[in-house]
């Protein structure tokens, strides 16, 4: 195989990582502010969140102690 094309072949290569790591680094920095977003804002009144892929669940207690989902709000 001719050098140049071994050379064009792994540039393009390369850009495609670059590209993808930079995708990646995006989204798990948007779901870190949706996380925040959840448990600091919307639930903030409430002694427990959870956030899983676009839905946030508040939860409260109920009259035995036990965690009960109060609200749900789905985030974009």
């Amino acid at each position: 195989m001719n050098w140049k094309i071994l050379a064009i072949v792994f540039i393009i290569l390369f850009a495609l990582e670059t590209l993808y790591i930079g995708w990646s680094v995006s989204y798990v920095m948007k779901e870190e502010r949706l996380t925040n977003d959840c448990f600091y804002n919307i639930c903030a009144d409430y002694p427990d969140a959870y956030y899983l892929e676009g839905v946030c669940t508040c939860y409260d207690y109920d009259m035995l102690g036990n965690l009960v989902p109060a609200t749900t709000k789905y985030m974009k």
